[in-house]
């Protein structure tokens, strides 16, 4: 069980705080909404206060797949290409709420006053603009849409196909499945006496002996 020693202070400070593994490089992103830069566990996790807006996390006793949403706001036009120069769809996300103490820090005392609360992969990224023609400016929004990890195994196929490929593909030199093709485009009489275009084969005879023929 977790306890949450900071909700029994007079004076509550939270902050959330996000992490981004993006790429099949693994490239980390983190930022949080806290007012300034906060370090935790060696991170530093970089200030945008009220640009990030994280969505509502569903809590419930038993493991859910609700989505959640991430929202940056006044992004600069020239850091857009950064997301979409990079393969972030299916990157790692994971989201923490940290209390902070009266210098902006993460609350240490009697233990460390920072929690995960969503873990899941991104599945989808839209960007709007916003032109301001008086300012002569444009305030890019990147909206990041997460699945958690239950969807993800929930939309997951399991199993292997049955062809000589896919199963060696899982046990190289296994030739189980070798014969497969063939079996599966063969013909077979079951139960019947062998016709044309069938691998079965007549081995058994038989012999009708007449009453009369018997000596």
């Amino acid at each position: 069980m977790t306890t949450i020693n900071a909700v029994n202070s007079s004076s509550i400070r939270h902050a959330e705080f996000v992490r981004l593994t993006v790429g099949v490089l693994g490239t980390v992103y983190t930022f949080c909404n806290a007012a300034a830069p906060v370090t935790v566990n060696g991170i530093t996790f970089s200030n945008l206060g009220v640009l990030l807006n994280v969505g509502d996390v569903q809590r419930e006793m038993r493991s859910t797949s609700d989505d959640m949403t991430i929202a940056v706001t006044g992004i600069d036009p020239t850091n857009v290409s950064i997301i979409l120069s990079n393969d972030i769809k299916g990157s790692l996300v994971e989201v923490w709420r940290g209390f902070l103490d009266s210098n902006n820090q993460i609350i240490t005392t009697p233990t460390t006053q920072f929690f995960k609360r969503y873990q899941g992969i991104i599945n989808n990224v839209s960007i709007t603009e916003d032109f301001n023609t008086q300012m002569r400016t444009r305030i890019a929004t990147c909206s990041i849409s997460c699945s958690s990890m239950r969807r993800v195994l929930e939309n997951r196929l399991g199993g292997v196909k049955t062809n000589q490929s896919s199963w060696q593909f899982l046990y190289p030199g296994d030739v189980s499945m070798n014969r497969v093709a063939t079996i599966a485009n063969t013909y077979f009489d079951f139960g019947k006496p062998p016709q044309q275009q069938t691998q079965a084969t007549d081995t058994t005879t038989s012999t009708v002996t007449s009453i009369d023929d018997r000596p």
